[in-house]
């Protein structure tokens, strides 16, 4: 009886961890209308949907991230933020989350900080540098966030459009070369029919003779 109890204590308390995990919530306080994802996930989510990565890492004691947290919860550009997370993978990172890869953190580890990703995870040129020189990847009003996205979407998209010229002109490489060989290859078929002929026509010449 007590063997049976015992087993039907410890499902119960795996069923409410699994539960746990089931709903974990992963906006730490950030806005829940928004889908956030987790970033060991994100770069393939990413390259599924061929989206930027968008990129928030803060903490749990830092105060600039409650502030952060504070303004989009009052801001009446929240709502157009949180459509235009629609056109990123969106990831937020708090406290140990915080990858280790120093190119997460290219002019310091200030936070919060907001770093927008390509599909292979590495960061596009896009910041703040504008009003912040030495803090470039500072957002802490949602209007700037916006400007940054909206930046960050024309920064991807460009780069998707050099790439793309890139595999062209790639593509147009391998044509010309496998034309050129084409073409040689015909000539060598051509020049060795011809000294084939050439051959048999004096062969038949020299018979005639």
């Amino acid at each position: 009886m007590k063997v049976l109890l015992f087993s039907l204590l410890a499902v119960a308390v795996l069923a409410k961890k699994a539960d746990k995990e089931e709903i974990k919530d992963l906006s730490h306080g950030y806005p829940s209308a928004i889908e956030w994802v987790e970033f060991d996930k994100a770069i393939g989510i990413a390259k599924d949907l061929n989206k930027p990565i968008f990129f928030l890492i803060h903490k749990t004691w830092c105060g600039a991230c409650k502030n952060l947290k504070r303004e989009l919860k009052s801001s009446p550009k929240t709502d157009e933020l949180i459509i235009l997370s629609r056109k990123f993978v969106m990831v937020n990172v708090e406290d140990d989350e915080e990858p280790e890869d120093q190119k997460y953190a290219p002019d310091g580890g200030y936070i919060p900080r907001i770093l927008f990703l390509d599909t292979d995870g590495n960061p596009l040129k896009t910041n703040n540098e504008q009003k912040y020189k030495n803090n470039k990847y500072f957002y802490p009003l949602p209007a700037q966030i916006i400007d940054g996205m909206e930046r960050a979407l024309l920064e991807f998209g460009s780069d998707e459009e050099e790439k793309k010229k890139d595999d062209k002109k790639k593509d147009k490489k391998k044509e010309d070369k496998k034309d050129k060989k084409d073409k040689k290859d015909k000539k060598d078929k051509k020049d060795k029919k011809d000294k084939k002929d050439d051959k048999k026509s004096k062969k038949n010449k020299k018979e005639e003779l």
